[in-house]
């Protein structure tokens, strides 16, 4: 009779078990599938936007951006062009001087845009990414130019690109 008892016993531990693994087998491959085709409620992978320019240039040059993942609604992405220790010798800053918006809805593809630098010096360089905004931080931005540029960026802002440098190199 002991051995009865210890058979069903046995049987029901491997019938537990036998559940309990393939429940956690199939929970583990239906959650870690891959799947190519994002879902409308995802957010994207980093970076949202590819930005490409040749590192060294003259008074003009061309960049690209491969939009991948357009921005949401209520957000913009915007081209930022930073240059560092711009001022008088003591006050240097860096500034900050948005550009192309990019809004909801846009075409995944590559944008290409010209780029007119004649009227920085030889040897200049800049640091060119894409940020991501909110509607306010969007109206902080635009609000705090001063000409095209801004002395900084709004709170919270990210990148949501590659950084590159471009630096002018001849007339």
């Amino acid at each position: 009779m002991a051995w009865r008892i210890n058979a069903a016993v046995g049987a029901a531990i491997i019938g537990v078990v036998g559940a309990v693994s393939a429940a956690f087998i199939n929970g583990w491959f239906s959650t870690h599938k891959t799947d190519d085709k994002p879902k409308p409620d995802q957010s994207c992978a980093f970076p949202a936007v590819r930005i490409d320019a040749p590192n060294r240039v003259g008074g003009a040059y061309e960049t690209t951006a491969k939009l991948m993942c357009p921005p949401t609604e209520g957000t913009k992405y915007y081209l930022i062009s930073q240059m560092d220790n711009v001022g008088e010798k003591g006050t240097e800053h860096p500034i900050f001087c948005p550009r192309d918006p990019i809004g909801p809805g846009a075409e995944k593809k590559t944008y290409t845009s010209e780029r007119d630098i004649h009227s920085s010096p030889v040897g200049s360089t800049r640091s060119l990414y894409y940020v991501g905004v909110n509607d306010d931080q969007e109206q902080q931005l635009l609000a705090n130019l001063h000409d095209t540029c801004a002395w900084s960026l709004p709170a919270g802002v990210a990148k949501v690109s590659n950084t590159i440098e471009v630096k002018r190199g001849w007339e």
